[in-house]
């Protein structure tokens, strides 16, 4: 059960690290930064987000029930 929310946490700092090199460095170097031009990035990250949210509380939850 450890293992997995490790796993779990360790997602969202990928995500997060993933955000932080596309928005300091690629986006930097496109000339990106402060345009409407990286919007879409956004909204795809904030999906991948949510959708690693949703199924790792998902998973989680079924382990806990499985584990009693």
């Amino acid at each position: 059960m450890k293992n997995y929310f490790f796993k779990w946490v360790f997602g969202f700092f990928a995500l997060l690290s993933l955000d932080l090199f596309m928005e300091g460095l690629v986006f930097e170097w496109l000339g990106w930064n402060s345009t409407t031009k990286n919007d879409w990035f956004f909204v795809l990250w904030w999906g991948l987000v949510l959708v690693w949210f949703i199924f790792g509380l998902v998973i989680f939850i079924k382990k806990l029930k499985n584990s009693n």
